[in-house]
């Protein structure tokens, strides 16, 4: 029986657990160094230990620290845990700083631990990472055979060699095909030897007519099975290598040309399927983004509430009128939903958009800006030619008109982090691929946004760029966004 190899962060969690002991026996040191005697008896120090255990695994997780840690190099090993210490070291200070607690030197024990912790993890990982590597050379646990045609050495057997990580010891390779050249194959493992020289150990067992038998009366756990798009998948070897109680793995080469780089094979009503996409996201990251799309609205809701009266008396008296903008916006997928907004504009100003657009030759594009809108409230243009703004204009300066957007976050409308929702007669304007860019829920802030937001002009460049975020996305490249955002919005950056 064919036991599935484990996915994602919990195929770690020898590596995890490890890791958070060298963390607890460093906060023990530093403790030990710190306050001498009774640590043991220290509520503080279970309180401290059990706080950072449980931030340290979550930053684990949202990191990827462990992603494919078979092969991390010595340096980006050390990138990887400094980054990991630096998140669990500020989030932790960050708590105390919030209890307000001055139980114990918390400062002085941190310049202690984190260097042993660091110090010690690195040394761990190093050390088990030989140790798994040796174990998986000397047990070999699972034997697998390659199955191809000999006109696919070249390329298909130095992928599965650099992909193996140790798990699989090659035991031979069967030539398939109607005329299998032995001779051929034995010229295209000579073409590959001087990269991969473990070929020369890797035998020319069987052809597709002695397989069956071949796997009759030897041991083999697996098959590798790679057959070329214009040939036909030997369905009845398959079936018959199965009832033999042998596992086969066979690859979905002629699908390699669909441009995605996310396929996943899944069962859809009934049938096997290969999944394609854009970008891919885990249940356990949709999970941890939501959580922080809910804990960012929650925050961002209350500042909406502190500042709104202020904010409401200024657009009051610049231009009595609604304090809040509603408009119809398109999300995800295609799916229309009222996005909020504080009201920065003149009442007027969706009657006057299409005369400016026509005004400035902007009816066919894409994206309406315009450097100095008369249409938001206060900017006029001076006498002089210059232009005075308004407190519309610092509203959008500041961003403080996105602010309403958190109680969007919190019904699910929007996350933080995303593609900006289009109007509904942009996305009637879209082209298909235009459309790509809300595959995602839309977001208060993205790529495009800290990129240069109103800079940027050229929609095929915001297609791009919310593109490479949606096929690049992650956790870790989410938290990077907002923290740049607050960068960008204080230094007024791209702002019109």
């Amino acid at each position: 029986m064919y036991k599935r190899r484990v996915r994602g962060w919990s195929q770690h969690v020898d590596f995890m657990l490890l890791d958070c002991l060298c963390l607890f026996l460093s906060l023990l040191a530093g403790f030990l160094l710190i306050e001498k005697e009774g640590v043991l008896t220290s509520r503080f120090f279970w309180r401290l230990a059990m706080e950072a255990t449980l931030v340290n695994l979550v930053i684990m997780v949202i990191l990827d620290t462990y992603h494919s840690v078979l092969h991390h190099s010595p340096w980006d090993e050390m990138v990887r845990l400094l980054s990991q210490t630096g998140h669990v070291v500020l989030i932790l200070l960050i708590l105390r700083l919030l209890s307000q607690t001055a139980e114990a030197d918390l400062a002085k024990i941190t310049l202690i631990a984190a260097p042993l912790y660091i110090l010690s993890c690195y040394v761990m990982r190093q050390t088990y990472k030989g140790f798994l590597k040796k174990k998986h050379h000397i047990l070999n646990r699972y034997s697998l055979l390659i199955a191809l045609e000999a006109s696919q050495i070249p390329t298909v057997v130095p992928r599965i060699i650099r992909s193996n990580y140790g798990i699989y010891r090659f035991i031979g390779f069967a030539l398939m095909g109607a005329d299998p050249s032995e001779e051929q194959a034995r010229e295209a493992l000579r073409s590959i030897r001087t990269q991969y020289p473990e070929v020369d150990t890797i035998p020319i067992v069987a052809t597709a007519d002695t397989l069956e038998q071949y796997l009759t009366n030897n041991w083999v756990d697996e098959v590798f099975l790679d057959v070329p798009p214009d040939a036909n998948l030997p369905v009845d070897l398959i079936n018959s290598l199965m009832r033999m109680g042998i596992t086969i793995h066979t690859a979905l080469t002629n699908l390699d040309e669909i441009e995605s780089r996310n396929k996943n094979v899944e069962w859809i009503c009934g049938q096997l399927t290969l999944t394609t996409s854009l970008g891919y996201i885990t249940g356990r990251d949709l999970l941890l983004k939501r959580a922080m799309d809910i804990a960012g609205g929650l925050i961002g809701s209350l500042i909406t509430i502190i500042v709104t009266p202020p904010v409401a008396a200024a657009i009051w008296l610049s231009d009595p009128g609604p304090i809040f903008f509603s408009q119809t916006r398109i999300g995800e997928n295609g799916k229309q939903f009222q996005m909020y907004k504080f009201r920065s504009m003149y009442k007027d100003a969706e009657a006057r958009k299409k005369q400016l657009a026509q005004e400035s030759g902007q009816e066919d594009q894409l994206m309406f800006k315009l450097e100095h809108d008369p249409r938001i409230i206060g900017q006029k243009q001076l006498p002089n030619g210059e232009w005075k703004k308004g407190i519309g204009g610092w509203i959008r300066d500041l961003s403080i008109d996105e602010l309403p957007q958190f109680f969007n976050v919190l019904k699910g409308d929007m996350s933080l982090v995303g593609t900006r929702p289009p109007t509904v007669d942009e996305w009637h304007r879209y082209e298909p691929f235009h459309r790509s860019r809300m595959s995602t829920r839309p977001g208060i802030t993205g790529l495009w946004q800290v990129s240069g937001r109103s800079k940027i002009r050229d929609f095929d460049t915001v297609v791009r760029l919310d593109r490479e975020y949606i096929e690049n996305w992650s956790l870790k490249q989410d938290i990077h966004i907002l923290f740049k955002t607050v960068w960008v919005v204080l230094k007024r950056k791209g702002a019109m």
